[in-house]
């Protein structure tokens, strides 16, 4: 198995044949998204814990030891992971946690990307929204993952 590097947001944005090969987007395409992915990433984690339950007092700031300190990072990762080629251990090593961790991010990762893209359908090229679709489906084992984010 070939194993391929993965960096942090910060170490690509300035390598875009590398963010391409990575994630299937451009850079631009990129940016376009994080706009809306970031609203849904702080929406979620004003309101809810990483394990879904309700917050009992709103999150200020992004914690110190965070597994991403931007939500960049976020949409890279799970990007990468929708690209396909890269197995869960490559994305534990790479971004620094196990791969139970792995798991539970795709999860909550997947969920608010497909409902971003429901909610702005025109972020990207049809093209590869309806691939990034049919991937997100595929791999949630029957739709199970296309339970709204609130």
């Amino acid at each position: 198995m070939v194993w391929i590097m993965i960096q942090r947001y910060e170490d690509l944005q300035s390598d875009e044949k590398n963010l391409r090969r990575l994630t299937g987007l451009k850079k631009d395409e990129f940016k376009q998204l994080h706009q809306y992915f970031k609203d849904g990433w702080q929406t979620y984690f004003s309101n809810y814990t990483f394990d879904g339950n309700p917050r009992l007092r709103r999150q200020l700031s992004t914690r110190k030891n965070s597994i991403f300190a931007d939500s960049q990072d976020a949409l890279l990762f799970v990007l990468v992971y929708l690209k396909g080629g890269v197995p869960q251990e490559q994305l534990a090593l790479s971004f620094g946690m196990d791969q139970p961790k792995v798991s539970k991010y795709l999860s909550l990762t997947q969920r608010i990307l497909l409902s971003v893209m429901e909610k702005n359908p025109n972020i990207i090229s049809k093209r590869k929204q309806k691939r990034l679709l049919e991937i997100i489906t595929t791999k949630s084992h029957g739709g199970m993952i296309a339970e709204e984010v609130s």
